[in-house]
């Protein structure tokens, strides 16, 4: 899902189930390969997900040069303002509506694996800017991925099901640090 759009109702929901579908297929795909193989790149997907899910917060800024650059030549009003909407769109806190139910895919089924993994996540895009840890796979990440699940449980912004599903995430993600769970 390069973008969701949570104000565009008539794509918006099909787009979304067709995310978290697309996940759940590729990390029970991945369950089934068996270990030692070249599809460690299924895992890296999973880590992409949570990470755009879970470190990129861009509703937390107000100033966005990336967006301005691209409508610096608009000259008609109406169009500049339709167009800066559709940008604002893309960063809008809603758009964890779709990404919340995809992110928890990976840890409802490769959660202890993600948990136990250590080395590199693959390409790590600097641009998602709220871990300030070193790159890779580790307990610290993990512990944060679990406080970012904990502070969507609380937001008030996001729908119940989101909320609901990040606050089984944080039960999920303590269990699997007690050792008292895997995969489903």
């Amino acid at each position: 899902m390069d973008a969701d759009h949570p104000f565009n109702e008539t794509t918006r929901d099909q787009e979304r189930r067709g995310f978290v579908n697309a996940n759940l297929f590729t990390a029970k795909l991945y369950l089934q390969i068996p270990r030692t193989n070249p599809f460690g790149f299924f895992i890296g997907f999973g880590s992409q997900v949570l990470r755009k899910t879970l470190e990129s917060a861009p509703w937390e800024k107000f100033h966005h040069p990336r967006i301005e650059a691209y409508l610096e030549d608009v000259e008609e009003d109406s169009l500049y303002n339709q167009l800066r909407d559709e940008e604002l769109e893309e960063i809008d806190i809603r758009t964890l509506n779709g990404f919340v139910p995809a992110a928890a895919v990976w840890i409802e089924y490769c959660g202890k694996e993600k948990y136990d993994k250590a080395g590199s996540l693959g390409r790590e895009i600097p641009a998602w800017d709220k871990w300030t840890g070193p790159e890779g796979w580790s307990k610290d990440r993990w512990a944060f991925w679990k406080k970012r699940f904990e502070w969507i449980s609380t937001v008030r912004a996001l729908d119940r099901t989101t909320r609901k599903i990040a606050t089984n995430l944080v039960e999920q993600m303590t269990r699997i640090v007690r050792g008292e769970d895997g995969i489903i």
